[in-house]
């Protein structure tokens, strides 16, 4: 056989088996890039779907912030309705004590005798003690008392016992266990005659 002959069918064998490979490379790539394809369409997917969550969370969360800015509104609406509930009673307590003035102002100008003046007077001071009483409002008594800084709000200090209330100038008022308003007094300076 002639050295042509054998190259021949050496390059006709090369060339096939060269064909053959490229087959397969490109039978490869198709496969590679096919799952390429998917995994990007997968992902688009994905991304839609995350993109819905993020929608749907977003949605969620203004929706509950919306129904708390509208529980504080309410909240807020309820407590000045039951503040103002609250000082409509003690108002008509006191309307009445005004009634009870005015009655006592038309008595006072026709009365002659001072001590029923001042006997009207009593009962509306009383009267106004009751309310105030049913309001939880209780006077401090803090004549001849230790002087409690807590409770009392010294003016001056004055000959008498050292740190005693010598003279309550205005009464203090407690509203349940709070302090609403101390005692103004005058204190002793535990001289027996001198002001200071």
């Amino acid at each position: 056989m002639p050295k042509r002959t054998k190259d021949a069918k050496k390059t006709r064998k090369m060339s096939k088996k060269i064909k053959q490979e490229l087959k397969e490379d490109g039978k490869e790539k198709q496969e590679t890039e096919k799952p390429v394809e998917t995994l990007q369409e997968e992902l688009k997917e994905l991304e839609k779907e995350d993109k819905e969550t993020k929608q749907d969370y977003l949605s969620d969360l203004q929706r509950v912030q919306a129904e708390f800015e509208n529980y504080m509104k309410r909240v807020e609406k309820e407590r000045v309705l039951l503040g103002d509930f609250a000082k409509r009673e003690l108002l008509l307590k006191f309307v009445n004590i005004v009634d009870e003035f005015e009655a006592a102002i038309h008595v006072i100008k026709d009365a002659e005798d001072k001590t029923e003046i001042l006997k009207g007077v009593e009962m509306l001071f009383k009267n106004m003690h009751k309310v105030l009483e049913s309001e939880h409002v209780k006077v401090i008594n803090a004549f001849g008392e230790e002087f409690d800084p807590y409770y009392h709000d010294a003016i001056a200090k004055i000959s008498g016992e050292e740190n005693k209330i010598i003279e309550e100038v205005k009464k203090g008022y407690m509203f349940k266990d709070k302090l609403l308003r101390p005692s103004i007094v005058k204190v002793g300076n535990g001289q027996g005659g001198k002001n200071e």
